[in-house]
Protein backbone atom coordinates (compact mmCIF):
# COMPACT_ATOMS: atom_id res chain seq x y z
CA UNK A 1 0.00 0.00 0.00
CA UNK A 2 2.75 2.61 0.79
CA UNK A 3 4.94 1.53 -2.48
CA UNK A 4 1.59 2.03 -4.31
CA UNK A 5 1.32 5.36 -2.69
CA UNK A 6 4.69 6.35 -3.14
CA UNK A 7 3.99 5.72 -7.00
CA UNK A 8 0.95 7.41 -7.29
CA UNK A 9 2.82 10.41 -5.40
CA UNK A 10 5.43 10.07 -8.18
CA UNK A 11 3.12 9.69 -11.23
CA UNK A 12 1.25 12.41 -10.08
CA UNK A 13 4.83 14.87 -9.89
CA UNK A 14 6.27 13.80 -12.86
CA UNK A 15 2.92 14.78 -14.98
CA UNK A 16 3.02 18.11 -13.20
CA UNK A 17 6.66 18.34 -14.23
CA UNK A 18 5.50 17.69 -17.55
CA UNK A 19 2.57 20.25 -17.77
CA UNK A 20 4.97 22.88 -16.30
CA UNK A 21 7.47 21.87 -18.80
CA UNK A 22 4.88 21.69 -21.70
CA UNK A 23 3.10 24.84 -20.73
CA UNK A 24 6.90 27.07 -21.38
CA UNK A 25 7.06 25.57 -24.31
CA UNK A 26 3.44 27.21 -25.17
CA UNK A 27 4.90 30.48 -23.52
CA UNK A 28 8.39 30.56 -25.60
CA UNK A 29 6.68 29.76 -28.86
CA UNK A 30 4.14 32.68 -28.33
CA UNK A 31 7.01 34.78 -27.37
CA UNK A 32 6.82 36.77 -30.53
CA UNK A 33 5.38 40.42 -31.68
CA UNK A 34 3.17 41.13 -34.96
CA UNK A 35 3.38 44.31 -36.86
CA UNK A 36 0.27 45.83 -38.85
CA UNK A 37 -0.05 49.19 -40.27
CA UNK A 38 -2.52 51.44 -38.58
CA UNK A 39 -4.36 54.03 -40.30
CA UNK A 40 -5.20 57.53 -39.54
CA UNK A 41 -7.53 59.65 -41.11
CA UNK A 42 -6.69 63.07 -42.04
CA UNK A 43 -9.20 65.52 -41.60
CA UNK A 44 -10.17 69.37 -43.40
CA UNK A 45 -12.44 71.81 -42.75
CA UNK A 46 -15.39 71.87 -45.40
CA UNK A 47 -14.45 75.60 -46.35
CA UNK A 48 -10.89 74.97 -46.23
CA UNK A 49 -11.25 72.34 -48.54
CA UNK A 50 -13.24 74.03 -50.92
CA UNK A 51 -10.89 76.65 -50.78
CA UNK A 52 -7.95 74.75 -51.49
CA UNK A 53 -8.44 74.01 -55.39
CA UNK A 54 -5.23 76.56 -56.50
CA UNK A 55 -2.35 76.66 -59.23
CA UNK A 56 0.71 76.96 -57.15
CA UNK A 57 4.37 77.58 -58.50
CA UNK A 58 6.12 73.84 -59.24
CA UNK A 59 7.35 72.12 -56.22
CA UNK A 60 9.17 69.12 -55.72
CA UNK A 61 8.26 65.49 -56.09
CA UNK A 62 7.82 63.48 -53.17
CA UNK A 63 5.30 60.54 -53.64
CA UNK A 64 4.32 59.67 -57.52
CA UNK A 65 1.42 57.68 -58.03
CA UNK A 66 -0.87 58.64 -60.91
CA UNK A 67 0.85 59.67 -64.18
CA UNK A 68 -1.06 60.66 -68.03
CA UNK A 69 0.08 62.55 -70.61
CA UNK A 70 -2.10 64.70 -73.20
CA UNK A 71 0.19 65.85 -76.33
CA UNK A 72 3.42 67.46 -74.92
CA UNK A 73 2.73 67.64 -71.27
CA UNK A 74 3.25 65.29 -68.55
CA UNK A 75 0.90 64.94 -65.20
CA UNK A 76 2.29 63.63 -62.17
CA UNK A 77 -0.15 62.89 -58.90
CA UNK A 78 1.42 63.92 -56.15
CA UNK A 79 -0.73 60.98 -53.86
CA UNK A 80 -3.18 62.64 -51.80
CA UNK A 81 -2.04 66.32 -52.58
CA UNK A 82 -2.36 67.73 -56.17
CA UNK A 83 -0.73 67.23 -59.79
CA UNK A 84 2.69 68.25 -60.69
CA UNK A 85 2.69 69.60 -64.68
CA UNK A 86 5.47 69.39 -66.54
CA UNK A 87 6.59 70.68 -70.11
CA UNK A 88 7.41 67.35 -71.39
CA UNK A 89 8.12 68.57 -75.06
CA UNK A 90 12.04 67.29 -74.95
CA UNK A 91 11.59 64.04 -72.97
CA UNK A 92 15.20 64.21 -72.12
CA UNK A 93 14.84 67.21 -70.17
CA UNK A 94 11.28 67.43 -68.87
CA UNK A 95 10.53 70.88 -67.69
CA UNK A 96 8.45 72.04 -64.46
CA UNK A 97 5.71 74.21 -65.30
CA UNK A 98 2.69 74.23 -62.00
CA UNK A 99 1.26 72.35 -59.06
CA UNK A 100 -2.36 72.05 -59.08
CA UNK A 101 -3.31 71.97 -55.65
CA UNK A 102 -6.06 69.17 -54.98
CA UNK A 103 -6.60 67.49 -50.85
CA UNK A 104 -7.47 64.08 -51.30
CA UNK A 105 -6.08 63.79 -55.62
CA UNK A 106 -5.53 60.19 -56.91
CA UNK A 107 -6.51 60.33 -60.18
CA UNK A 108 -6.31 62.59 -63.31
CA UNK A 109 -7.86 62.15 -66.74
CA UNK A 110 -8.23 64.86 -69.82
CA UNK A 111 -10.68 66.23 -72.61
CA UNK A 112 -10.69 69.23 -75.08
CA UNK A 113 -8.72 71.52 -73.19
CA UNK A 114 -9.74 70.60 -69.85
CA UNK A 115 -8.25 68.26 -67.02
CA UNK A 116 -10.12 66.27 -64.37
CA UNK A 117 -8.69 65.87 -60.83
CA UNK A 118 -10.73 63.93 -57.89
CA UNK A 119 -10.56 66.02 -54.73
CA UNK A 120 -11.98 63.35 -51.92
CA UNK A 121 -15.63 63.31 -52.24
CA UNK A 122 -15.44 65.95 -55.62
CA UNK A 123 -14.55 66.42 -59.27
CA UNK A 124 -12.48 69.28 -60.12
CA UNK A 125 -11.87 70.84 -64.03
CA UNK A 126 -8.61 72.65 -64.50
CA UNK A 127 -8.28 74.59 -68.13
CA UNK A 128 -5.36 73.47 -69.41
CA UNK A 129 -5.54 75.35 -72.92
CA UNK A 130 -2.45 77.20 -71.48
CA UNK A 131 -0.14 74.80 -69.73
CA UNK A 132 2.08 77.01 -68.52
CA UNK A 133 -1.17 78.81 -66.55
CA UNK A 134 -3.49 76.38 -65.93
CA UNK A 135 -7.34 77.60 -64.36
CA UNK A 136 -9.20 76.18 -61.98
CA UNK A 137 -12.51 76.03 -63.20
CA UNK A 138 -15.30 74.12 -61.56
CA UNK A 139 -15.94 72.10 -58.93
CA UNK A 140 -18.48 69.08 -59.45
CA UNK A 141 -19.71 68.59 -55.31
CA UNK A 142 -20.32 65.06 -53.97
CA UNK A 143 -19.10 63.51 -57.20
CA UNK A 144 -16.63 60.50 -55.52
CA UNK A 145 -17.64 58.43 -52.53
CA UNK A 146 -16.62 59.49 -49.06
CA UNK A 147 -13.43 57.58 -47.58
CA UNK A 148 -14.87 57.17 -44.55
CA UNK A 149 -13.71 53.38 -44.46
CA UNK A 150 -10.27 52.03 -45.00
CA UNK A 151 -8.97 48.96 -44.33
CA UNK A 152 -11.10 47.67 -41.36
CA UNK A 153 -10.89 51.32 -39.90
CA UNK A 154 -13.15 54.31 -39.73
CA UNK A 155 -13.61 57.68 -39.82
CA UNK A 156 -15.78 60.84 -38.14
CA UNK A 157 -17.47 62.55 -40.80
CA UNK A 158 -18.29 65.32 -38.18
CA UNK A 159 -14.43 66.11 -37.54
CA UNK A 160 -14.86 67.03 -41.79
CA UNK A 161 -13.80 65.86 -44.84
CA UNK A 162 -11.21 62.91 -45.00
CA UNK A 163 -8.55 63.56 -47.66
CA UNK A 164 -6.28 60.73 -46.77
CA UNK A 165 -5.48 57.94 -44.91
CA UNK A 166 -1.68 58.18 -43.04
CA UNK A 167 0.02 54.92 -42.12
CA UNK A 168 1.93 53.93 -39.16
CA UNK A 169 3.75 50.73 -38.65
CA UNK A 170 2.71 49.16 -35.19
CA UNK A 171 4.19 46.18 -33.32
CA UNK A 172 2.44 44.92 -30.82
CA UNK A 173 2.63 41.22 -28.75
CA UNK A 174 1.27 38.64 -30.21
CA UNK A 175 -1.45 36.87 -28.49
CA UNK A 176 -0.77 33.36 -27.90
CA UNK A 177 -4.17 32.04 -28.37
CA UNK A 178 -4.60 33.72 -31.66
CA UNK A 179 -7.49 36.35 -30.33
CA UNK A 180 -6.03 39.28 -32.51
CA UNK A 181 -8.44 42.05 -33.32
CA UNK A 182 -9.44 41.99 -36.80
CA UNK A 183 -8.29 45.32 -38.20
CA UNK A 184 -4.76 43.77 -36.77
CA UNK A 185 -4.75 40.36 -39.01
CA UNK A 186 -6.27 42.50 -42.15
CA UNK A 187 -3.42 44.60 -41.63
CA UNK A 188 -0.52 42.25 -41.31
CA UNK A 189 2.49 44.16 -42.42
CA UNK A 190 6.13 43.23 -43.88
CA UNK A 191 8.42 46.37 -44.00
CA UNK A 192 9.66 47.74 -47.33
CA UNK A 193 12.90 49.64 -48.01
CA UNK A 194 12.73 53.20 -48.04
CA UNK A 195 12.88 55.84 -50.45
CA UNK A 196 16.03 57.42 -50.54
CA UNK A 197 16.38 61.17 -50.79
CA UNK A 198 16.91 62.80 -54.02
CA UNK A 199 17.02 66.05 -55.73
CA UNK A 200 14.65 67.04 -58.03
CA UNK A 201 14.86 69.57 -61.11
CA UNK A 202 15.24 73.13 -61.41
CA UNK A 203 11.68 75.33 -62.36
CA UNK A 204 11.82 76.69 -65.47
CA UNK A 205 10.11 79.02 -67.73
CA UNK A 206 7.55 76.94 -69.83
CA UNK A 207 5.65 79.93 -71.32
CA UNK A 208 4.71 79.55 -75.51
CA UNK A 209 6.92 76.05 -75.32
CA UNK A 210 3.71 73.69 -76.03
CA UNK A 211 -0.22 73.21 -76.15
CA UNK A 212 -3.16 70.99 -75.49
CA UNK A 213 -4.76 69.86 -78.52
CA UNK A 214 -8.52 69.88 -77.46
CA UNK A 215 -9.64 67.70 -79.98
CA UNK A 216 -7.69 64.49 -78.30
CA UNK A 217 -8.20 62.88 -74.70
CA UNK A 218 -4.78 62.01 -73.03
CA UNK A 219 -3.43 58.73 -72.09
CA UNK A 220 -3.50 57.11 -68.67
CA UNK A 221 -1.02 54.59 -67.53
CA UNK A 222 -2.92 51.13 -66.53
CA UNK A 223 -3.66 51.70 -62.67
CA UNK A 224 -6.67 54.74 -63.74
CA UNK A 225 -9.71 54.65 -62.14
CA UNK A 226 -10.72 57.40 -64.48
CA UNK A 227 -11.34 56.87 -68.24
CA UNK A 228 -12.13 59.21 -70.74
CA UNK A 229 -14.03 57.72 -74.08
CA UNK A 230 -16.49 59.16 -76.79
CA UNK A 231 -17.33 62.64 -74.68
CA UNK A 232 -17.98 60.72 -71.73
CA UNK A 233 -15.96 60.43 -68.34
CA UNK A 234 -15.84 57.19 -66.77
CA UNK A 235 -15.17 57.25 -63.21
CA UNK A 236 -14.69 53.62 -61.43
CA UNK A 237 -15.12 53.08 -57.53
CA UNK A 238 -15.18 50.01 -55.62
CA UNK A 239 -18.66 49.29 -56.20
CA UNK A 240 -19.95 51.13 -59.09
CA UNK A 241 -18.98 53.02 -62.53
CA UNK A 242 -20.07 56.45 -62.72
CA UNK A 243 -20.90 58.16 -65.78
CA UNK A 244 -20.17 62.03 -66.88
CA UNK A 245 -21.33 63.42 -69.92
CA UNK A 246 -18.16 65.90 -70.44
CA UNK A 247 -19.26 67.47 -74.40
CA UNK A 248 -19.45 70.49 -72.77
CA UNK A 249 -15.50 70.10 -71.59
CA UNK A 250 -15.57 72.30 -68.80
CA UNK A 251 -18.89 71.65 -67.36
CA UNK A 252 -19.18 67.90 -66.27
CA UNK A 253 -22.52 66.58 -66.40
CA UNK A 254 -23.54 63.37 -64.37
CA UNK A 255 -25.43 61.00 -65.94
CA UNK A 256 -26.01 57.92 -64.16
CA UNK A 257 -24.43 55.23 -61.87
CA UNK A 258 -24.18 51.73 -62.83
CA UNK A 259 -23.16 48.89 -60.83
CA UNK A 260 -20.30 47.40 -60.83
CA UNK A 261 -20.85 43.11 -60.87
CA UNK A 262 -18.10 42.63 -59.01
CA UNK A 263 -19.03 39.20 -57.63
CA UNK A 264 -17.60 39.88 -53.75
CA UNK A 265 -14.55 41.65 -55.42
CA UNK A 266 -13.91 45.26 -55.22
CA UNK A 267 -13.41 47.38 -58.87
CA UNK A 268 -9.87 49.42 -59.16
CA UNK A 269 -8.82 50.37 -62.48
CA UNK A 270 -10.67 50.99 -66.33
CA UNK A 271 -9.19 50.68 -69.41
CA UNK A 272 -11.09 52.53 -72.62
CA UNK A 273 -10.80 50.60 -75.96
CA UNK A 274 -12.85 51.23 -78.79
CA UNK A 275 -16.79 50.75 -77.56
CA UNK A 276 -15.76 48.69 -74.49
CA UNK A 277 -14.53 49.06 -71.02
CA UNK A 278 -12.05 46.70 -69.66
CA UNK A 279 -12.60 47.14 -65.63
CA UNK A 280 -10.22 45.47 -63.24
CA UNK A 281 -11.22 44.37 -60.18
CA UNK A 282 -9.75 41.85 -57.51
CA UNK A 283 -12.26 39.11 -58.37
CA UNK A 284 -11.92 39.09 -62.18
CA UNK A 285 -11.75 41.09 -65.62
CA UNK A 286 -14.69 42.58 -66.54
CA UNK A 287 -16.09 43.64 -69.82
CA UNK A 288 -18.64 46.38 -70.25
CA UNK A 289 -19.93 47.74 -73.57
CA UNK A 290 -20.37 51.56 -74.63
CA UNK A 291 -22.03 51.66 -78.14
CA UNK A 292 -24.77 53.39 -75.66
CA UNK A 293 -21.88 55.60 -73.91
CA UNK A 294 -24.47 57.26 -71.45
CA UNK A 295 -25.85 53.36 -70.26
CA UNK A 296 -22.34 50.79 -70.19
CA UNK A 297 -23.56 47.33 -69.99
CA UNK A 298 -22.12 44.43 -68.87
CA UNK A 299 -21.43 41.72 -71.21
CA UNK A 300 -18.95 39.37 -69.14
CA UNK A 301 -16.20 38.50 -66.71
CA UNK A 302 -13.02 36.72 -66.31
CA UNK A 303 -12.66 35.38 -62.54
CA UNK A 304 -9.80 35.02 -60.72
CA UNK A 305 -8.54 34.64 -57.35
CA UNK A 306 -8.42 37.20 -55.18
CA UNK A 307 -5.61 40.07 -56.13
CA UNK A 308 -5.39 43.57 -57.90
CA UNK A 309 -4.91 43.27 -61.17
CA UNK A 310 -4.70 46.23 -64.03
CA UNK A 311 -5.37 45.65 -67.16
CA UNK A 312 -4.61 47.01 -70.88
CA UNK A 313 -5.28 46.01 -74.55
CA UNK A 314 -4.41 45.97 -77.76
CA UNK A 315 -7.69 45.21 -79.29
CA UNK A 316 -7.47 41.25 -79.75
CA UNK A 317 -5.76 40.24 -76.50
CA UNK A 318 -5.89 41.61 -72.91
CA UNK A 319 -3.30 41.76 -70.57
CA UNK A 320 -3.93 41.59 -66.99
CA UNK A 321 -1.34 41.17 -64.07
CA UNK A 322 -2.55 39.85 -60.93
CA UNK A 323 -0.32 40.96 -57.78
CA UNK A 324 -0.53 39.73 -53.99
CA UNK A 325 0.19 41.60 -51.20
CA UNK A 326 -1.16 39.04 -48.24
CA UNK A 327 -3.37 40.53 -45.69
CA UNK A 328 -1.91 44.41 -46.07
CA UNK A 329 -3.63 45.02 -48.70
CA UNK A 330 -7.09 44.40 -50.54
CA UNK A 331 -4.96 42.08 -52.74
CA UNK A 332 -5.03 39.18 -51.17
CA UNK A 333 -3.57 35.95 -52.04
CA UNK A 334 -0.54 34.24 -53.00
CA UNK A 335 -0.79 34.80 -57.05
CA UNK A 336 1.67 36.99 -58.84
CA UNK A 337 1.28 36.18 -62.55
CA UNK A 338 0.52 37.64 -66.11
CA UNK A 339 -2.71 36.36 -67.50
CA UNK A 340 -3.12 36.76 -71.58
CA UNK A 341 -6.70 36.52 -72.57
CA UNK A 342 -7.98 36.28 -75.93
CA UNK A 343 -11.07 39.36 -76.35
CA UNK A 344 -11.92 38.90 -79.82
CA UNK A 345 -15.19 37.98 -78.43
CA UNK A 346 -15.57 40.39 -75.73
CA UNK A 347 -18.64 37.66 -74.31
CA UNK A 348 -16.38 34.77 -73.91
CA UNK A 349 -12.52 35.89 -72.58
CA UNK A 350 -10.76 33.12 -73.20
CA UNK A 351 -7.06 32.72 -71.31
CA UNK A 352 -4.50 32.14 -73.95
CA UNK A 353 -1.53 31.61 -70.97
CA UNK A 354 0.03 32.78 -67.68
CA UNK A 355 3.73 33.51 -66.86
CA UNK A 356 4.98 33.75 -63.41
CA UNK A 357 6.10 37.12 -62.14
CA UNK A 358 7.47 38.22 -58.84
CA UNK A 359 5.16 41.16 -57.75
CA UNK A 360 3.54 42.73 -61.11
CA UNK A 361 1.95 46.09 -61.02
CA UNK A 362 1.10 48.28 -64.20
CA UNK A 363 1.50 47.82 -67.97
CA UNK A 364 1.23 49.01 -70.99
CA UNK A 365 0.97 48.19 -74.63
CA UNK A 366 2.12 49.60 -78.08
CA UNK A 367 2.09 47.75 -81.20
CA UNK A 368 4.39 44.17 -80.10
CA UNK A 369 5.97 45.44 -76.90
CA UNK A 370 4.12 44.55 -74.33
CA UNK A 371 5.77 46.59 -71.10
CA UNK A 372 5.22 45.15 -67.26
CA UNK A 373 6.21 46.60 -63.92
CA UNK A 374 6.98 43.66 -61.99
CA UNK A 375 8.01 45.53 -58.29
CA UNK A 376 11.18 45.07 -57.11
CA UNK A 377 11.93 42.57 -59.90
CA UNK A 378 11.89 45.94 -62.18
CA UNK A 379 10.91 46.81 -65.49
CA UNK A 380 10.22 43.69 -68.35
CA UNK A 381 10.08 44.03 -71.73
CA UNK A 382 8.63 41.15 -74.20
CA UNK A 383 8.00 40.92 -77.72
CA UNK A 384 4.35 40.49 -77.83
CA UNK A 385 4.11 39.32 -81.51
CA UNK A 386 3.33 35.85 -79.90
CA UNK A 387 0.84 36.19 -77.04
CA UNK A 388 1.32 32.62 -76.64
CA UNK A 389 5.22 32.53 -76.41
CA UNK A 390 5.90 36.10 -74.99
CA UNK A 391 9.75 36.62 -75.38
CA UNK A 392 11.58 39.04 -72.80
CA UNK A 393 13.75 41.25 -74.59
CA UNK A 394 14.70 43.94 -71.89
CA UNK A 395 14.78 43.61 -68.07
CA UNK A 396 15.99 46.77 -66.10
CA UNK A 397 16.25 44.90 -62.72
CA UNK A 398 17.71 48.35 -60.89
CA UNK A 399 14.47 49.69 -60.65
CA UNK A 400 10.91 49.36 -58.85
CA UNK A 401 8.83 49.83 -61.90
CA UNK A 402 4.86 50.74 -60.71
CA UNK A 403 3.30 51.91 -63.98
CA UNK A 404 3.87 53.02 -67.27
CA UNK A 405 2.68 54.73 -70.18
CA UNK A 406 4.07 53.78 -73.68
CA UNK A 407 3.34 56.24 -76.76
CA UNK A 408 4.67 56.17 -80.11
CA UNK A 409 8.32 55.37 -79.07
CA UNK A 410 8.23 57.28 -75.31
CA UNK A 411 7.73 54.86 -72.60
CA UNK A 412 6.84 56.72 -69.32
CA UNK A 413 7.75 54.83 -65.91
CA UNK A 414 6.87 55.59 -62.28
CA UNK A 415 8.48 54.15 -59.79
CA UNK A 416 10.14 54.48 -56.16
CA UNK A 417 12.92 56.32 -57.39
CA UNK A 418 10.64 58.62 -59.66
CA UNK A 419 9.84 59.49 -62.90
CA UNK A 420 11.66 57.44 -65.39
CA UNK A 421 11.01 57.81 -69.52
CA UNK A 422 12.73 55.84 -72.26
CA UNK A 423 12.88 55.81 -76.00
CA UNK A 424 12.37 52.70 -77.65
CA UNK A 425 11.99 52.03 -81.37
CA UNK A 426 12.28 48.67 -83.82
CA UNK A 427 15.75 47.49 -82.60
CA UNK A 428 13.92 46.37 -79.56
CA UNK A 429 16.39 48.37 -77.26
CA UNK A 430 15.11 50.91 -74.80
CA UNK A 431 17.21 53.81 -74.25
CA UNK A 432 17.02 56.08 -71.07
CA UNK A 433 16.13 59.87 -71.67
CA UNK A 434 15.41 61.15 -68.00
CA UNK A 435 14.47 60.77 -64.44
CA UNK A 436 12.22 63.10 -62.30
CA UNK A 437 13.71 62.36 -58.88
CA UNK A 438 11.31 61.97 -55.75
CA UNK A 439 12.75 63.90 -52.94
Amino acid sequence: MNSFHKLSRLLLATLVLAAMALQGCVRDKCDMNISYMEYTPVYMDSDEFKNAATVEAPRELKNPGKIYVKDDVLFINEVAKGVHVFDNSDPANPMPLAFLNAPGNYDIAANCDKLYLDSSTDLLVYDISNPAAPRFEQRVENALPHIIYYQGYQADPEKGIVIEWTPDLKTVPYACDGNMSDVIMMNQFSIQPAIDPAPTLDQTNFAGRSAVNPATPGQAGSMSRFAVQNDRLYVVTSEDLRVYDVTACAVPSFVQTVAIESWGGEAETIFALDNLLLIGSTSGMFIYDTQDPNDPSFLSVFQHVTSCDPVVSDGQFAYVTLRSEGNASRCQGWTNQLDVLDISNPRNPMLVRTYQMTKPAGLGIDGDKLFVCDGDAGLKVYDANNPQNLAQIQHFSDVHAMDVIPNNGLLIMVGDDGIVQYNYDASNELTKLSTIKVQ
